[in-house]
């Protein structure tokens, strides 16, 4: 399969790509893939150029109890720009509080918030609802930027 980009000169103030106050030049979004998407993986893609490349999904529970294995899983190499996270989550506290950990330690630029997986290992843990508990939204990814509030569309 080949991607072809336009090859169109973009203005600074025309980005291929706007996700809040996020500007890409290339529109590319690479997915989230459990297993996939780690650090090494991302670095390799961005080699053959820019875009915005997601983290692993990460559970949010296991990010606010600091698992060892999840801290690991959301480390950027220092030539990631753009640093993106995936959540996963079933309890709105906790998703909350994990999104303040990411924002207060400077973790990411980008939260992409999975709120539906069919994968049956996620859906087992009551992964199958669309949002979890009483957040009102579709079951789609929000995008969170640090210092400004999620909205749900």
């Amino acid at each position: 399969m080949t991607l072809a980009i336009d090859s169109t000169v973009r203005t600074a103030t025309a980005p291929a790509l706007r996700i809040g106050p996020i500007d890409l030049d290339v529109p590319v979004v690479l997915a989230p893939m459990a297993g996939i998407t780690n650090t090494a993986f991302r670095r390799l893609c961005r080699e053959y150029g820019a875009g915005l490349y997601v983290s692993e999904m990460i559970t949010s529970r296991a990010l606010v109890e600091r698992n060892a294995i999840t801290m690991r899983l959301i480390q950027h190499h220092e030539s990631e720009t753009t640093r993106s996270i995936q959540l996963y989550g079933v309890d709105p506290a906790t998703i909350a509080e994990a999104v303040r950990i990411i924002v207060a330690e400077d973790r990411a630029d980008h939260i992409d918030l999975n709120f539906g997986c069919p994968v049956p290992k996620v859906t087992r843990k009551g992964g199958e609802r669309p949002c979890p508990g009483r957040l009102a939204c579709s079951p789609t990814s929000s995008t969170v930027r640090s210092g400004q509030r999620a909205t749900c569309r």
